[in-house]
């Protein structure tokens, strides 16, 4: 019998937090570390914690409270990330050893009624470009992504290991776009023609190219800048893809500001072709993205995501209409709710 607490997924954000912290303690006890300081980071997604030690030192704690992934493909990223420390310019987050020398450990919740995954990574000073980037620093984001691209065209996962893939247009979390208190059915219909487009595009892209790591969630969340130096973490969503999926994804994000994803693209140039693919099927792409974040939403237990929700699905569903009317994914269309 399940030992969850009834409800997690109505309960606050404070709740949540305070139902989840027993387990952060418990996954830092498997490391060497005389933890002074337990600091929540991010609860979304995932629940992120900074760890303050008696001796100085910092690093971030990952607890994998919503995420499917499975040990394999965990093993898979934290592989990925130590290649990518050793081989190529890019700064990443270290995974840190436990006692027992794995990277990867589990650590029961007495709040979810499950183990949940938990990484140690060493930690990334600076301030997360979020949408406050300049296009100079995007044109660095840009050379990062050619250089994750170009890495993993060489890169062999380790036995054991395995990443998802990034065909299906919803990422794996199973169809959920049907009709409910906050998806109308025309919302619904809207939905499963932008799904259709998306399927095909992906279909006609992977029966031509072969798929490679990918970083898959590559917006200005997930990279920091310090001191003139761009560093990229957050890999929990890499999987096997095409590269245009992530200057897709990063597009997503930068619709609203004007210039970044032009100097994006520029500075991807100056490392590597830029995928080709043409304007269509990349504003699909695009559009995709909005389409999967629709269903990971609606999947999240997490509360303040699922407080979102009644303003972002029918906001997703006006910029989708637009989408399928204009052939462009703008974030700046008209009825959108207040």
């Amino acid at each position: 019998m399940s030992s969850a607490i009834t409800g997690y997924a109505d309960l606050s954000r404070a709740a949540q937090v305070a139902r989840l912290r027993p387990a952060a303690l418990d996954a830092l006890r498997a490391y060497r570390l005389d933890v002074r300081r337990l600091s929540l980071l991010n609860h979304g997604y995932n629940t992120t914690y900074r760890v303050d030690t008696a001796g100085g030192e910092r690093f971030a704690l990952r607890l994998n409270v919503n995420s499917p992934r499975t040990p394999a493909q965990i093993g898979a990223e934290l592989a990925w990330l130590a290649a990518l420390a050793r081989d190529t310019p890019l700064t990443v987050p270290a995974p840190q050893v436990r006692r027992d020398g794995a990277r990867l450990g589990h650590v029961h919740s007495g709040a979810l009624g499950r183990d949940l995954s938990a990484t140690l990574f060493s930690w990334l000073p600076g301030r997360n470009l979020g949408r406050d980037g300049t296009p100079a620093q995007w044109v660095e984001v840009g050379r990062a992504a050619a250089h994750l691209h170009a890495h993993a065209r060489t890169f062999s996962l380790p036995p054991g290991t395995a990443l998802g893939s990034l065909r299906d247009p919803l990422m794996n979390l199973g169809y959920n776009l049907t009709p409910d208190e906050w998806l109308t059915p025309e919302g619904a219909q809207i939905a499963q023609e932008v799904h259709a487009r998306v399927d095909d595009v992906l279909g006609r892209l992977y029966a031509t190219q072969t798929p490679v790591p990918l970083h898959a969630d590559l917006h200005g969340g997930n990279v920091r800048w310090h001191r003139g130096q761009l560093s990229v973490f957050d890999f929990d969503d890499s999987a096997l893809g095409c590269p245009v999926q992530d200057l897709a994804i990063s597009a997503y994000y930068l619709r609203p500001q004007a210039g970044l994803e032009e100097a994006m693209r520029h500075g991807y140039a100056s490392v590597a072709a830029l995928p080709d693919l043409p304007a269509g099927d990349f504003e699909t792409l695009v559009a995709g993205r909005a389409l999967l974040m629709l269903g990971a939403l609606r999947a999240n237990a997490t509360a303040d995501l699922r407080a979102l929700l009644p303003h972002f699905v029918p906001a997703t569903v006006i910029r989708l209409r637009a989408y399928l009317r204009s052939g462009t994914f703008r974030h700046d269309v008209p009825g959108l709710p207040s």
